[in-house]
C-alpha cells in the first residue's frame, strides 16, 4: 500500500489520533467540570490528582502547534506560516468575544427571569452594566475575563507568541525548553503577571508560567515529527504511577497539610492553578509519560467507537465553544430549576451528545470537502 502523498510529491505524514483522542477526552472534560455540582464531576481525574483537563489542555495545543507548524518552519516558511498562525489567533480572540457575548445573554435572561443580579456579580460580567466603557475595553483587550471564560484567553496568547517558539524550536528545542523554564522560574518570583480591567486583579492563568506546559507540548510534538519516541524507562514509569497513587490519596482523603516549607520556595510545594505550581505541572506530567505506554493509537484505529472521541479532539474550537456555551446553561438551569440526579443526566448527558452530534456534523463536512477536491482534480486520489 503507497502512503498518500502531499502537493509536492513526498509521502504525507499520517495524523495522530492519539493526540486528538486525548484532546477530546479534556474537552469534554472541561464541560463536565464547568457545570459544578453535578454528579458527574466526581468522576473526572480533577478528583483524584493535583491537575485538571486544563493542563491537558494546554500541553496538547502545544504538541498540535509543532505537529501542524513545525514542519513549514523548517521548509524555510516561517513567514507564511507565521501569518497562518496569527490568522488561527484572532479566529481564536473572535469565538473568545462571541462565547462572552453568547454567555452573558444566558446569564441575563436567568436575572431577567428571577431579577437576582447576583449572577452577573458571579460571572464577573456586572461591569458590563456598572461600568460599559470600562468593560467594552477589558472585552477588547482580553482583560475582561469572566469566569469559566478564561482559557481561550490564556490559548491566544500561547498562540500569538507560537511563531517565536517555533522559530527557537527550529534551531535548537533544548534551547527553547531552557528559556521556557527559565521564564517559568523567573516568574514565580517576580510579580509577572496580566492584569485586569477595569476591575483590578490578575489573570487566573498566568501565561508566563503556563507557556512552559505549552512548549514541553512543543518539545513532544517535536519527537514525533522526528521519529522518536518518549525514552521507557521502568525507574521513570515507577516514579510516575507512585506520584500519581500519592496525589489521588492526598485528594480523595482530603488531607490538609499543617507545616510550613519555607523558606522553600511556595511554588515548590503549593498547588496554585494561576502560576501552575510544581506538583500541578509535575501531575500532569506523569499522566503524560503513564499514558505514553499505553497503546492508544492502536485502540484508536482498531476499536470503532473510541474514533469519535479523536473527532471532538479534531474539531477542538467549535467543541470547546459550544461546551462553554452548554456548561453556563447548564449553571443556569441548575439555578432555575434545582439540581437533581435527573437534572444532572438530562444536562450532562444531552450536552455531551450536542458535542458529539457538533463534531460529527464538522467531520462530514471536512470529509465532504475533501471529496470534492478529489472530485475537481485539485488533490489526486491514491
Amino acid at each position: 500500500m503507497h502512503r498518500p502523498e502531499s502537493p509536492d510529491g513526498r509521502p504525507k505524514r499520517q495524523r495522530l489520533l492519539s493526540v486528538d483522542f486525548w484532546r477530546g477526552l479534556a474537552l469534554l472534560t472541561i464541560f463536565i467540570n464547568h457545570v459544578p455540582g453535578n454528579v458527574f464531576v466526581h468522576l473526572t481525574h480533577r478528583n483524584y490528582g493535583f491537575s485538571d483537563a486544563t493542563e491537558i489542555f494546554v500541553m496538547l495545543a502545544g504538541v498540535a502547534a509543532a505537529l501542524a507548524y513545525l514542519p513549514r518552519f523548517r521548509e524555510g516558511k516561517a513567514l507564511a506560516t507565521s501569518f497562518r498562525i496569527l490568522q488561527r489567533a484572532f479566529q481564536l480572540y473572535m469565538a473568545h468575544i462571541v462565547l462572552i457575548v453568547f454567555s452573558g445573554a444566558i446569564i441575563a435572561y436567568t436575572v431577567n427571569r428571577t431579577g437576582d443580579s447576583r449572577f452577573l456579580e458571579a460571572f464577573r460580567l456586572d461591569i458590563l452594566i456598572n461600568d460599559t466603557i470600562g468593560g467594552l475595553i477589558g472585552l477588547a483587550t482580553l482583560s475582561l475575563q469572566p469566569s469559566y471564560l478564561d482559557i481561550l484567553p490564556l490559548y491566544i496568547v500561547l498562540v500569538v507568541a507560537a511563531p517565536l517558539l517555533l522559530l527557537l524550536a527550529r534551531c535548537s528545542m533544548g534551547l527553547t525548553v531552557a528559556a521556557s523554564v527559565g521564564l517559568y522560574v523567573v516568574a514565580q518570583f517576580v510579580p509577572l503577571h496580566l492584569v485586569t480591567f477595569p476591575a483590578s486583579g490578575l489573570w487566573f492563568l498566568n501565561p508566563f508560567c503556563w507557556q512552559l506546559l505549552f512548549v514541553i507540548g512543543l518539545a513532544i510534538g517535536r519527537m514525533i515529527l522526528d521519529g522518536r519516541s518518549v525514552p521507557r524507562s521502568r525507574v521513570l514509569l515507577a516514579a510516575a504511577l507512585a506520584y500519581l497513587a500519592i496525589a489521588a490519596a492526598w485528594i480523595v482523603s482530603g488531607f490538609v497539610p499543617s507545616w510550613n516549607l519555607a523558606p522553600l520556595p511556595v511554588f515548590l510545594w503549593e498547588f496554585n492553578k494561576t502560576d501552575l505550581f510544581l506538583p500541578r505541572l509535575l501531575h500532569v506530567l506523569a499522566l503524560s509519560y503513564v499514558a505514553t505506554y499505553l497503546p492508544t493509537e492502536h485502540w484508536l484505529r482498531s476499536v470503532a467507537w473510541l474514533r469519535p472521541f479523536a473527532v471532538l479532539g479534531r474539531h477542538s474550537l467549535p467543541v470547546f465553544a459550544l461546551g462553554t456555551v452548554l456548561a453556563i446553561n447548564g449553571q443556569m438551569m441548575r439555578a432555575l430549576h434545582g439540581g437533581s440526579l435527573v437534572m444532572d443526566v438530562v444536562l450532562i448527558g444531552s450536552g455531551v451528545l450536542l458535542l458529539f452530534a457538533c463534531a460529527g456534523v464538522l467531520e462530514w463536512n471536512r470529509l465532504g470537502q475533501a471529496d470534492r477536491r478529489i472530485g475537481s482534480g485539485a488533490v489526486q486520489p491514491r
